[in-house]
């Protein structure tokens, strides 16, 4: 009797062991939900400087179009992870159901005498393009006393400008309310959502920092209370092997940290696609009331699962996006396969079902 509920207690042990490591296989072996991008080649003004690189994307539809185009992009490049590349350059596509074919119009903004350029940013309204970037440590920083600044003006034929204005300033070196500033409007009011990243005495995320103003003509932002942005445990490996054309992988848990980011507005919520600096997953988040966030645990794209189909390991920066027509179009970057010191932006698109969210 006594070995018979030994027996039982072993197989119950090891059928519970079983079921535990199946479980933990499924939330965190490599797998994403898009199908893999497809890159996208993208020219750049003086070749020889910028080199055809792309890092920092924002990609928005406007409908009814502007300046006679509906899509229309702003980016930075990075070659070689040269922060004076980093200024904005303002891009058009004449493609009809969505862009993947993009013509640059001019550099918004050259390298300044110190510090550098970042983090390029787009928002339509009333037949305005209203073009925003952070400048780091450069000349204007130095003439207002800060460490950085977000500055931005508007146009209305992507050729003509109205005067420089600053909209955000942060004075503290360690401390970056900041980073990869995105504008939407809600109601009445206009929000700035950053990334709040603590470099020193621990470089970490704080969470997501939200400036809000009443006029872009005449800029009144002023910092709310940070909001903590509670991620979620997602994929990622501990070992690879190779077998023919496949990998096998041992899977471990990866807390997602948000580096860059992007949001896009559907049907009354508000979305992001973020990642982590040159990280593995791009994921997708929801927020029902615009300020807390619900990080969907399965990656839109993951860098392992997509190493399969490529052959080789993409490190991923800054995604962007919209929806078109119920379909989810996914832009993003990431590091070059055959010259690795260049940026190359990649694509992919999927139908978009509000009610399989979980699921997507």
């Amino acid at each position: 009797m006594q070995n018979s509920l030994f027996d039982i207690s072993i197989i119950s042990i090891g059928f519970l062991l079983f079921i535990l490591t199946v479980l933990y296989f499924f939330l965190f072996y490599p797998a994403q939900t898009m199908p893999v991008g497809t890159r996208i080649e993208i020219t750049t003004p003086e070749f020889e400087k910028y080199k055809n690189d792309c890092l920092h994307p924002c990609v928005r539809h406007i409908l009814g179009g502007f300046a006679g185009y509906q899509w229309w992009m702003i980016q930075s490049p990075y070659y070689g992870r040269d922060n004076k590349l980093e200024n904005p350059i303002l891009y058009f596509s004449g493609d009809k159901t969505f862009p993947i074919n993009w013509e640059w119009l001019s550099i918004i903004r050259d390298t300044p005498l110190t510090g550098f350029n970042s983090d390029p940013n787009l928002f339509y309204e009333d037949n305005k393009l209203w073009i925003f970037w952070r400048e780091c440590q450069t000349p204007l920083c130095t003439q207002l006393d800060v460490s950085r600044v977000t500055v931005g003006f508007s146009t209305q034929d992507g050729i003509n400008f109205s005067p420089l204005q600053v909209y955000l300033s942060e004075k503290e070196s360690d401390m970056d309310h900041e980073q990869s500033p995105i504008l939407i409007k809600k109601d009445d009011k206009y929000l700035f959502y950053a990334t709040h990243y603590r470099y020193k005495p621990e470089r970490r995320n704080v969470g997501l920092a939200i400036w809000e103003g009443t006029s872009l003509e005449f800029p009144d932002f002023q910092l709310q209370p940070t909001i903590k942005f509670d991620t979620v445990f997602t994929c990622d490996k501990i070992k690879q092997l190779r077998i023919g054309k496949n990998i096998l992988f041992i899977p471990k848990p990866l807390k997602h940290d948000i580096w860059h980011f992007d949001l896009f507005e559907y049907k009354n919520r508000l979305y992001m696609f973020s990642v982590a600096e040159w990280g593995d997953n791009i994921m997708l988040s929801v927020s029902d009331d615009y300020k807390n966030f619900k990080t969907i645990r399965k990656p839109l794209i993951n860098t392992h699962f997509t190493e399969q189909k490529i052959g080789y390991r993409q490190y991923y920066y800054k995604p962007t996006g919209f929806i078109h027509n119920d379909i989810l179009y996914l832009y993003y970057t990431s590091m070059g396969n055959g010259d690795k010191m260049r940026n190359e932006l990649f694509y992919t698109k999927k139908a978009f079902k509000l009610q399989n969210i979980e699921d997507f």
